[in-house]
């Protein structure tokens, strides 16, 4: 493996980031106790965006995009976070935390293909290999003994809403120019996810927050997932974006899960089993062959 002084950052980097994401699925499960989908991520992205706010400001760096990128910005807005919190956080209504990180750990086996198409990037055999193995560590998790699913139809479809828009996020921040920073890019899709939000949470968010109050549990919960989830995580990932592609990034959230299993198990009470741990194991194996670069790869058919 090539490894230099900046891969090391960006890898190092990434692992934050779905660290982050990976407990993001455990504030989501305990505010979702207490308020709709609509009011969390609504709250959730204007955390962010007071956050974010003042740092542009002191760097310099608030800008507004050009007519010609708006529509970049409107569907990267739209696939997330509109359309993958849509997915997520309804399918974390009828999943555990680890359960419903398992599944977005599915990202990286479309990503592949969604690359290729939209952007003519290859995979060599290797990547593919390594996607292939975290994938069946992934079904060990969610299959029974009889191989029947363990898990909510309904939640399923839910996430895999959410699959998809991360997949299409992940064109469309190849596609926004260079010129705008991570900081920009992070939150014009805050504010354009505010806005794509806005009528769901008039409908149902202030009915929320008038009926059940304004609870100290749920709102650390939410600032969590405001300031970690949808800031620093999103910071992390986009850096990696930089100096890696989609399909080598991707690949890291197949590592979600792990985190999610041992965060859901210290502080929400889900149980840690030796089949989680088993699965974790053949995961993390498959993200290692992804990454591997080996002389042979160059000679490798790319799909």
């Amino acid at each position: 493996m090539n490894f230099d002084k900046k891969l090391i950052k960006v890898y190092i980097l990434l692992i934050c980031s779905m660290i982050l994401w990976g407990s993001s699925f455990v504030w989501g499960k305990i505010a979702l106790d207490f308020y709709g989908t609509n009011t969390i991520v609504f709250l959730r992205l204007m955390v962010s965006t007071i956050v974010l706010l003042p740092i542009l400001i002191i760097l310099k760096k608030l800008r507004i995009p050009k007519l010609k990128d708006l529509p970049l910005f409107l569907l990267l807005a739209f696939f997330e976070p509109f359309l993958y919190f849509l997915g997520e956080t309804n399918g974390l209504r009828y999943l555990s935390p680890s359960i419903s990180a398992v599944f977005i750990a599915v990202i990286p086996l479309f990503t592949p293909f969604i690359a290729w198409y939209f952007l003519k990037e290859k995979i060599s055999m290797v990547t593919l290999t390594g996607i292939i193995i975290s994938i069946l560590g992934i079904c060990v998790l969610v299959l029974g003994k009889n191989l029947n699913l363990e898990v909510s139809p309904k939640g399923i479809l839910l996430t895999m809403v959410a699959i998809l828009a991360a997949n299409g996020y992940s064109v469309m921040i190849k596609k926004i120019p260079d010129e705008y920073s991570i900081f920009t890019v992070i939150f014009w899709q805050n504010i354009l996810g505010l806005i794509f939000f806005l009528p769901l949470f008039l409908i149902t968010g202030a009915k929320d927050i008038f009926e059940t109050g304004l609870l100290r549990e749920p709102l650390i919960a939410i600032v969590n997932l405001g300031i970690f989830a949808s800031t620093l995580a999103f910071l992390f990932y986009m850096y990696g974006l930089k100096f890696m592609s989609i399909s080598k990034v991707n690949v890291f959230t197949n590592t979600i899960p792990i985190f999610t299993i041992f965060i859901s198990w210290l502080l929400y009470g889900e149980p840690l089993t030796a089949k989680k741990l088993i699965a974790v194991l053949i995961v993390v194996a498959g993200v290692i062959i992804s990454q591997l670069k080996l002389k042979s790869e160059k000679n490798s058919a790319d799909i």
